[in-house]
């Protein structure tokens, strides 16, 4: 089998960037274990238009969210299935101190969110929040079982173990199995990285924080779901009463098996905010419990390029928390270099070394 690009992985790096090539019509072929673990599958998927302690959009926000949208509609429009949804976002202010530096920085930030007086809901604190229009969850699961299927009717997908002892380079083109490729591109998230089950692929030596994070299922009778909210960690609505809660940060057990540990500091996060459980306000059951590994490279910036010894191994990885946000525009740049279009962007560049 002769194809233009071999992708290792087919999580929300993979399958953008399998997209993106098609829509050039590259052929390729994507190869993925289906083992369950990797991150986009458990993962929220969350849209958040401002984050963190400081209240600050994403790097890039303003050109990646409208193309995070048009990414996301045309798979829809494609497939019939509904991918993303839009979610009005509340922040609620755990303190005075919070509120007044939202209220310094509003007049920067009013595009991605305003005040609110009073979140109403079975919250702690009475600080009031902001919310945020742009908010929204993509559906990985979903998505990922669309970009399959889209890559099965194209011959160009394949359940498989990848080792790179099984690949080898000839004239400048790489082999594996049965496959021969112009370029190898890996797409493997955290397990890419040093230090997941004990992984030392061609790009190990890139410098990364990779984090494991845990998030419940839960079931709560009586909360507004038409919102998320936000404080000391999120709850994200479903369906039926259900909602996701998390997350957490473990830095050293880089596994993707849920621990007992991982959901008490979940639990006890949504407690320092939300009236949840028996004799509050909402009664609360954990109904599931997941795990996956966040590949967080370089201050959470995605990162593409090649390896420094091996100009035909690709890599596109490091999407970590925000990877539904900046996915789709960075695999259609990565496209667009693959294919001859453009060079590639100096800010997006894997470095040369570490």
């Amino acid at each position: 089998m002769n194809v233009d690009f071999l992708i290792i992985g087919q999580g929300l790096a993979g399958s953008t960037l399998a997209v993106e090539l098609l829509k050039r019509r590259r052929s390729i072929l994507v190869v993925d274990r289906q083992d369950g673990t990797g991150s986009t599958r458990i993962a929220a998927g969350l849209i958040t238009p401002l984050t963190g302690k400081g209240m600050n959009p994403a790097w890039r926000q303003q050109y990646y969210l409208p193309k995070a949208l048009e990414f996301y509609h045309a798979l829809e429009q494609e497939s019939g299935r509904k991918l993303y949804h839009p979610t009005p976002v509340v922040r609620v202010f755990a303190s005075e101190r919070e509120r007044k530096k939202w209220r310094n920085k509003q007049d920067q930030l009013e595009q991605w969110a305003h005040e609110v007086p009073r979140v109403d809901g079975p919250f702690r604190h009475d600080f009031g929040g902001i919310e945020m229009q742009d908010g929204a969850w993509l559906d990985t699961l979903a998505f990922l079982h669309v970009v399959q299927d889209k890559l099965i009717d194209a011959d160009s997908w394949r359940e498989a173990a990848f080792s790179e002892q099984d690949v080898s380079f000839v004239d400048g083109k790489v082999k594996w199995q049965d496959v021969t490729a112009n370029k190898l591109i890996l797409c493997q998230g955290a397990y890419g990285l040093r230090g997941v089950d004990g992984y030392q692929g061609w790009f190990s030596h890139v410098h990364h924080r990779s984090a494991k994070g845990e998030i419940l299922n839960v079931w709560i009778d009586g909360l507004d779901d038409a919102r998320r909210y936000h404080c000391n960690g999120w709850l994200a609505p479903r369906e039926g009463g259900m909602w996701k809660a998390g997350a957490n940060y473990e830095w050293k057990r880089l596994d993707a098996i849920p621990s007992e540990e991982g959901k008490a500091e979940v639990l006890e996060k949504l407690n320092t905010w939300v009236k949840l459980g028996e004799n509050m306000d909402v009664p609360m059951e954990v109904i599931g419990h997941e795990a996956g590994i966040r590949p967080i490279v370089r201050n959470s910036m995605p990162v593409v390029g090649f390896h420094p010894e091996m100009a035909e191994v690709g890599f596109f990885n490091g999407l970590g928390s925000k990877g539904s946000l900046m996915a789709p525009a960075v695999a259609e740049h990565f496209a667009a270099h693959l294919s001859g279009e453009c060079d590639l962007d100096e800010e997006l560049k894997l470095p040369e070394s570490n």
